[in-house]
């Protein structure tokens, strides 16, 4: 698929959960316009807010990520082509339950003289990157909806859900695979 690219971004509709205490996370959603070859679809994105305990993540920060691994073992939370995605892109093609599915943001293109990791690499990089800042205000400012019947199963359940958002040709299961394929054939 070609020319996919987010046009714009909804503050408004930022919502944000409590995942862990120790170390402290917070993960969110966001909806997002993207531009696909068969039009500007509404879709919701998911992010987390990092603790800045590894990886060279900065605290405070918002990075993307696919969704949440439910149970210890292969990739079976996500969409069919998420799944597959996820084996191809993480060391042993597993994941422990609880792990933020976050692999394929972190490029080994990366050129760590101007660019943050965690990202992706690419036409999407400035986007996502904004967005994550954006988050980082908005949730310093309290600009955001506290909602905790986000978890995990909640989160990836709204992520992958069959629903034609209203305006939408296609459903946020079919939009947001589409987009972080784009994400993984950049890596």
């Amino acid at each position: 698929m070609e020319a996919i690219r987010i046009l714009e971004v909804y503050p408004e509709s930022f919502r944000a959960n409590i995942y862990t205490d120790d170390p402290f996370r917070m993960i969110g959603l966001i909806d997002v316009d993207i531009e696909y070859t068969y039009g500007i679809e509404r879709v919701t994105l998911a992010f987390y807010r990092s603790s800045g305990t590894n990886s060279g993540k900065i605290q405070g920060l918002w990075y993307p990520i696919v969704g949440i691994k439910i149970k210890n073992g292969k990739f079976t939370e996500f969409s069919s082509d998420i799944n597959i995605i996820m084996k191809n892109s993480t060391r042993q093609g597993k994941g422990k339950k609880g792990w933020l599915a976050k692999s394929i943001f972190f490029s080994k293109k990366i050129d760590a003289n101007y660019q943050k990791r965690g990202f992706s690499y690419g036409r999407h990089y400035e986007k996502l990157l904004g967005i994550g800042e954006l988050l980082r205000q908005l949730y310093n400012k309290q600009k955001y909806i506290y909602d905790n019947s986000l978890s995990a199963k909640e989160y990836n359940k709204i992520l992958y859900s069959e629903e034609i958002k209203q305006g939408n040709k296609l459903s946020q299961k079919v939009n947001f695979d589409n987009f972080i394929k784009d994400v993984f054939e950049q890596r």
